[in-house]
């Protein structure tokens, strides 16, 4: 091998080995911008959840109704994230 291919080969595996962590971190961005996501959209549906609380306050069969969609979108992300 000549010293040009040496070159080449090392500088190929030291561009390589810098771009490895940055791998690691755009996974782990992605990873906290997954959660920081199903936070809001928690947040979202126990609003919407206490409002139609709210609406429906003094009749409670409608509120079962009513509102029960929301409290069954809430196991539901409750189930699929594990917690």
């Amino acid at each position: 091998m000549t010293s040009s291919h040496v070159f080449s080969v090392t500088f190929l595996a030291g561009l390589l080995l810098a771009g490895l962590p940055g791998c690691h971190y755009y996974e782990d961005f992605r990873l906290k911008k997954t959660q920081a996501d199903v936070q809001e959209e928690k947040a979202e549906l126990m609003r919407a959840y206490r409002e139609c609380l709210k609406k429906y306050e003094g009749e409670p069969q409608k509120s079962r109704e009513f509102c029960a969609p929301y409290t069954q979108s809430l196991r539901e992300i409750e189930i699929r994230n594990g917690r």
